[in-house]
C-alpha cells in the first residue's frame, strides 16, 4: 500500500531534518553517511516525492508571477487605461477593458486576431485597447512601419477606420517577414486616409516602455481589467495564444464588477 501525501511529507522533513542536524556536526561522520544513504535510498524507492515537489514549486513559481504581474497592472493603469494615443474599439466609458499588446509580424498574434476580432463583437459593452508593440521591427523594418501608420490612422479617421486597418493588415496573412509596405499603404487607403500625409515617427515610443514596466516578453500578451477600482484581484494578465482564457478572464472581470 503505498504512503499517503501526508505520510511522504512528514517522511521527507524528517529526512531533511537528520541531513541538516547532520551538517551541523551533531553527528559524527559515520553517522553523517549513515543518514545521506538513507535519504538517498528513501527518494530512488519514493521518487514521487520529487515529482510533488517540481509540481509544488512550479506552482509557487507561478502564483509569484501572476501576483507580480498583478502589481505592475495596477502600478500601470493610467498608461494601461489612458493614453489618448491608443487606438481603441467600444464605449470609452466601458466598465471593462481588454488591452492585447501585438506586433503586425507575430505569427501568433495573427493566428489571434479572428478570434479577437469574435471576442469584440461578443462584448459590445467592453473597451478594447490596441497597444502596437513592433518588437519584431529591429529584424523587420515594416513591422515599426505598420505600428506607425496604425496609430497615425486612429488619430486621423478614428476607432472604425482604425479597425478597418487593424484587420486589413492582418487579413493579408503576410506575417514572419513577410509583410510589404505596399500591403500597409493597401490597408491604409481601405481605411480611408491619404497614404502621402503619413509621416513616421515611432509613435509606439511609450508602449514599449509600458510593455517593459509590465514584465512582459512577447507578443500577444492581453491585459483583462476594470476601467476603475483595479486592484490585484481584479486584474488578468494572459501571454500568448489564449483566446478561451481571454473569453473566461473577460467573464470574471465582469462578475466582480458586478457583486
Amino acid at each position: 500500500m503505498k504512503k499517503s501525501s501526508l505520510s511522504i511529507a512528514v517522511a521527507l522533513s524528517t529526512l531533511i531534518s537528520l541531513n541538516c542536524m547532520a551538517s551541523n556536526s551533531t553527528f559524527n561522520k559515520e553517522q553523517e553517511d549513515e543518514i545521506g544513504k538513507i535519504a538517498a535510498e528513501y527518494i530512488v524507492n519514493h521518487p514521487e516525492i520529487l515529482v510533488q515537489a517540481s509540481k509544488n514549486l512550479q506552482l509557487k513559481q507561478m502564483k509569484l508571477q501572476q501576483a507580480a504581474s498583478a502589481k505592475a497592472i495596477v502600478d500601470n493603469q493610467d498608461a494601461l487605461l489612458k493614453d489618448k494615443k491608443s487606438p481603441f474599439i467600444g464605449p470609452s466609458d466601458a466598465a471593462v477593458s481588454i488591452i492585447e499588446f501585438f506586433d503586425y509580424q507575430c505569427a501568433y498574434c495573427a493566428k489571434l486576431s479572428p478570434e479577437f476580432d469574435s471576442i469584440i463583437k461578443e462584448n459590445p459593452d467592453a473597451k478594447f485597447i490596441f497597444k502596437e508593440t513592433p518588437i519584431f521591427s529591429t529584424r523587420w523594418e515594416v513591422s515599426g512601419y505598420a505600428a506607425d501608420m496604425g496609430q497615425w490612422v486612429f488619430s486621423e479617421k478614428g476607432s472604425k477606420a482604425y479597425l478597418t486597418y487593424h484587420n486589413a493588415i492582418f487579413a493579408t496573412g503576410h506575417d514572419e517577414g513577410k509583410l510589404t509596405k505596399e500591403d500597409v499603404k493597401k490597408a491604409a487607403k481601405k481605411a480611408g486616409v491619404n497614404v502621402n500625409e503619413f509621416k513616421p515617427n515611432e509613435r509606439y515610443t511609450a508602449n514599449f516602455q509600458l510593455f517593459a514596466k509590465l514584465g512582459l516578453r512577447g507578443t500577444p500578451a492581453v491585459v483583462i481589467m476594470p476601467s476603475k477600482g483595479a486592484n490585484q484581484d481584479n486584474v488578468v494578465m494572459l501571454p500568448g495564444y489564449d483566446p478561451e482564457g481571454i473569453k473566461n478572464a473577460i467573464r470574471k472581470v465582469k462578475a466582480s464588477i458586478t457583486q
